[in-house]
C-alpha cells in the first residue's frame, strides 16, 4: 500500500476501517445456493430413460438408468435395460456385465437369461451361451429363446473345433 493509502486509512478510526474491511470481503464471496434434491423416483427414472432410449438418445437413456439403479440398487429393471442398451450400442461385455446384475437380484428371469446368452453368443462364448438359453427354456418357453438357442448352434457348427 502505497503512503497516501497508509495516511487515508491511519486516520480513520478502527471500527470503522474493520466494518469496511468485513463488508469489501463480504462482497468477494459466493453467494450461498440451494441445491434440490432428486425428486424423482427409481421407477420414474427408469421410465425416463426408456423414454431418451426410444427416441435414440442412448447417452440420456444410460444416465437415467444409472440413476434408477442407484436410488434402488437391488432392482433388477434398470440393470436389463442398461444391458439392452449396451446391447445395442456393441458393447458386449457391458452387456453382460448388467445382465449378470440383473440376474443376481433376480436370478431366475429368463429373459435376462436369454439376453445374457446373446451377449455372450455375441462374444463368442458359444458353451456358456448354450448353458444360459438352455437354463431360461427350464424356466419358460418362447420364441425368442428357441430362436437364440438356434442361433448357439448355428455358431457352434461354424466354428473349429
Amino acid at each position: 500500500m502505497g503512503e497516501s493509502g497508509q495516511k487515508f486509512f491511519a486516520g480513520l478510526p478502527l471500527a470503522i476501517f474493520l466494518t469496511a474491511v468485513m463488508l469489501w470481503l463480504s462482497s468477494c464471496a459466493l453467494p450461498k445456493i440451494v441445491i434440490m434434491e432428486d425428486t424423482l423416483t427409481a421407477e420414474q427414472h427408469n421410465d425416463l430413460g426408456y423414454v431418451y432410449e426410444q427416441r435414440g438418445m442412448p447417452d440420456l437413456a444410460g444416465k437415467e438408468y444409472l440413476l434408477a439403479a442407484k436410488k434402488r440398487d437391488d432392482w433388477p429393471v434398470p440393470y436389463f435395460n442398461l444391458g439392452n442398451l449396451m446391447y445395442k450400442m456393441g458393447d458386449f461385455r457391458k452387456s453382460e456385465n448388467f445382465f449378470r446384475t440383473s440376474l443376481h437380484y433376480d436370478p431366475n428371469n429368463p429373459d435376462v437369461m436369454n439376453n445374457l446368452a446373446n451377449a455372450l453368443l455375441m462374444q463368442e462364448r458359444h458353451q456358456e451361451a448354450r448353458q444360459m438359453i438352455e437354463q431360461a427354456l427350464r424356466i419358460g418357453s418362447k420364441k425368442e429363446y428357441l430362436e437364440t438357442l438356434e442361433a448357439v448352434e448355428k455358431r457352434e457348427g461354424a466354428s473349429p473345433k
